[in-house]
């Protein structure tokens, strides 16, 4: 399965030695076989995303360590 690591507009306000704290919930889940992930921490942000699919917003909060990160034009609707 690919893996598109997103690009990171606000990082996470917790140290670098701390551990993330939420629980990992993809924001979007499509029927594809491409995962992006949070360029920060690396947990799912959009599961599954097919190529024909598409998000509706332009960035996202990582549940896991809230950074926000950017979707690609592409994805974007």
């Amino acid at each position: 399965m690919p893996t598109i690591s997103l690009k990171v507009t606000r990082p996470s306000s917790r140290s670098a030695d701390e551990p993330p704290s939420g629980k990992a919930r993809p924001m979007f889940t499509g029927t594809g076989d491409t995962d992006y992930v949070c360029g920060e921490c690396g947990a799912v942000v959009a599961a599954r995303m097919g190529p024909d699919q598409r998000v509706i917003v332009d960035r996202a909060a990582c549940s896991v360590c809230g950074a926000e990160n950017e979707f690609p034009a592409g994805l974007r609707v």
